[in-house]
């Protein structure tokens, strides 16, 4: 069986909403000379006509924002986990300089990847259909404005940033995974067992490019480079239930999902924040849930709630891969999540 830890997971990316709520040492906001750095590298490599997917790193040159986005990787990678950027001038851009200045940033902080089986790799979170995922197990939040169950995505980290907010609502919930480990542990140490077996979970519609398959097979808890890594999405485990062979939930697997969900909204974990056009908010996966509250959207479309969203690795191995081939891969090697 993989390494259980069976002690409190000590490590700065177990924090509370108590440690959080009332610092700003996780928002960061951009000065006006970054500003003007961002704008003048947009205006660079549009003017070199490329797509996005061409670009590199150099063809968006940010000399004085670099340190500052080499300090986000190391706090995303060994600190608390997450970060809010403010300050993007989303207001001052075509569509096509807001993708070229979001893209430019992540090629600095990782290697971007597939998002779904259409090869997207800059996605949009737009409320495009009123059908509930919940009573569909093919659709996604991302496309709706109802609450989204507490989940990871499907890479190192993923980036989101608010071009326009909801009419009311939507407000972002970010959870520290390791804080909710250890208040297991605290709470229900006779379900940490659970964490570590082998589930199957849905692509709920979007087949593995690599095995074909429409699910993948993890456990929740894993460990990668000496850290603990949680991979948790409900839905998805719960609707892996539909395939043949899928290996039966029981009443203790429910039981720790209540328990996570619990925590993770909980006073105790859950860190509530606002998303204002400009910014941009940084989470690693495998440290943090993320999730969001419902929203009422705007009866003009050209209004409607709006983010851009990026995946990444930190390894550029991963740059371009299929996210949910990477998944596959992990399992299929006998690797933690």
């Amino acid at each position: 069986m993989t390494e259980m830890l069976m002690q409190t997971f000590e490590h700065p990316a177990a924090w509370t909403r108590a440690e959080m709520q009332n610092s700003d040492v996780w928002k960061y906001t951009l000065n006006q000379d970054e500003v003007d750095e961002l704008k003048a590298a947009v205006r660079q490599a549009m003017a070199k006509g490329r797509p996005l997917r061409e670009m590199a790193a150099d063809d968006f040159p940010l000399p004085l924002l670099t340190p500052r986005i080499d300090k986000l990787r190391e706090e995303l990678e060994y600190g608390r986990g997450f970060e809010l950027w403010r300050g993007l001038p989303v207001g001052e851009w075509s569509e096509e300089e807001l993708s070229t200045a979001f893209w430019g940033l992540g090629l600095h902080l990782g290697a971007p990847i597939v998002q779904n089986s259409k090869g997207e790799l800059l996605g949009s979170v737009i409320n495009t259909t009123s059908t509930d995922p919940t009573q569909n197990a093919d659709s996604r939040f991302y496309h709706t404005n109802h609450a989204a169950p507490f989940h990871v995505d499907g890479a190192d980290v993923v980036g989101l940033a608010c071009v326009r907010p909801s009419k009311t609502g939507g407000a972002s919930l970010v959870v520290s995974s390791c804080s909710i480990y250890n208040a297991i542990l605290r709470d229900h140490p006779e379900l940490i067992p659970l964490l570590y077996e082998p589930l199957w979970f849905d692509h709920r519609g979007e087949h593995n490019a690599i095995t074909g398959k429409p699910y993948w097979v993890t456990s929740i808890c894993g460990w990668n480079n000496g850290k603990l890594s949680t991979m948790y999405l409900r839905n998805f485990i719960e609707s892996g239930q539909r395939y043949e062979g899928a290996p039966p939930l029981t009443d203790k697997h429910r039981q720790l999902f209540d328990v996570i969900d619990a925590l993770a909204s909980s006073d105790e974990l859950c860190l509530s924040m606002d998303f204002r056009p400009g910014d941009i908010q940084w989470l690693n996966n495998h440290t943090t849930l993320h999730s969001r509250t419902s929203f009422t959207d705007w009866d003009d479309p050209g209004r409607r709630r709006w983010l851009l969203r990026l995946w990444l690795n930190f390894s550029e191995r991963d740059r371009f891969t299929d996210s949910y081939g990477f998944y596959g891969i992990a399992v299929e090697e006998g690797k933690a999540a």
